[in-house]
């Protein structure tokens, strides 16, 4: 991995991520919403070969349904993975507005949205995703909720937070490295992320993330975001990728300030 300059001399960060979080949609046990999108995914993934770009997929556990129900889409995804894209998660634990329906809180049993225990969610997700394994995710109600197995924790929201060193951190009682992202939304102010990416140093990690929902809205955004990375010699990889050879190559730091979703996020 090889941090380029560009004609007028700028560094680029040691690499970019683009992370697609694939939502829930309201009820946790219809999948109409999965269905809705599923087009507005395949449309990613063509722009995304042709620009190679390798994205990362964390999704909601009712998209796991939704996919393993059907062989032809279980085997596309399983095709993407084999070109270098990566499936990892993205939890709405009960502290979310739109909760997946799956948590380790106890009591909430009897709720007509509950679903099951992380590890009833883990077993999904893991089907999902073999022969591979879940590495990184976005997770919320860390306290309770932090599945065993993912190392790598992505979180933010504010452009900000998408330009950074790792660090190592503490989260549900786990150690784990984690990478701070910005959220680019439809209507998001994309100048505002060129500005900070312009900001980035040769240790530093930018990421953003974005929803299936704001692509298919516009996916100028995200094709403007693509062009302008590689304008600047940059590349996009995915997050475990990234990391993987991030610590063959930097030491990472201990921070007893990781970026949570309450904390950073909700708040916003």
């Amino acid at each position: 991995m090889t941090n380029f300059k560009s004609a007028n001399c700028e560094s680029n960060p040691y690499s970019t991520f683009i992370i697609i979080h694939l939502e829930v949609g309201g009820d946790t046990k219809s999948l109409e919403y999965q269905k809705t999108f599923w087009p507005t995914l395949i449309d990613l993934f063509l722009l995304a070969k042709r620009c190679n770009i390798k994205l990362t997929l964390q999704f909601n556990p009712q998209w796991a349904e939704y996919i393993l129900e059907d062989k032809y889409k279980f085997n596309l995804l399983k095709e993407w993975q084999e070109n270098g894209h990566e499936v990892g998660l993205h939890h709405h634990g009960y502290d979310h507005p739109t909760w997946n329906g799956y948590t380790n809180r106890r009591g909430i049993e009897n709720s007509p949205q509950y679903r099951g225990t992380v590890k009833d969610m883990m077993k999904l997700m893991r089907e999902l995703a073999n022969p591979y394994e879940i590495l990184c995710g976005t997770i919320t109600d860390e306290e309770f909720d932090y599945p065993e197995g993912v190392k790598y924790d992505t979180e933010g929201i504010q452009v900000y937070h998408g330009r950074g060193k790792l660090k190592r951190v503490f989260l549900g009682g786990r150690e784990l490295i984690q990478a701070g992202m910005g959220f680019l939304s439809f209507n998001g102010d994309i100048e505002d992320f060129k500005e900070e990416y312009n900001r980035t140093e040769e240790e530093e990690v930018f990421g953003i993330v974005t929803h299936e929902s704001d692509f298919a809205k516009n996916p100028e955004i995200i094709k403007d975001w693509f062009r302008f990375i590689k304008s600047r010699g940059g590349n996009i990889e995915t997050v475990s990728e990234i990391i993987n050879s991030y610590l063959e190559r930097y030491p990472v730091e201990y921070s007893d300030s990781p970026l949570t979703f309450l904390k950073n996020v909700a708040i916003s």
